[in-house]
């Protein structure tokens, strides 16, 4: 079963505006069966079913403060 990635942009009343790897996507809040917030990494397969990815997120701050110091040291 295939999955993408995508990464919460924002959260807009009932949408959650989700990057993917192809674009943008708004997609009902109604449809997350977690609490999501912006920065959130979520997995969905090819029917529609949404997993949040924990240790993705948290990889990826880890990679943007990394960044950020670095930006920071020069």
């Amino acid at each position: 079963m295939k999955k993408r990635k995508g990464i919460i942009d924002r959260i807009e009343g009932k949408w959650v505006a989700v990057e993917f790897d192809d674009g943008m996507r708004d997609i009902l809040l109604s449809r997350f069966p977690m609490t999501v917030e912006s920065g959130d990494v979520i997995w969905m397969d090819e029917y529609g079913h949404i997993e949040k990815d924990e240790q993705e997120r948290q990889r990826l701050s880890n990679e943007i403060d990394e960044l950020m110091d670095e930006l920071w040291e020069n």
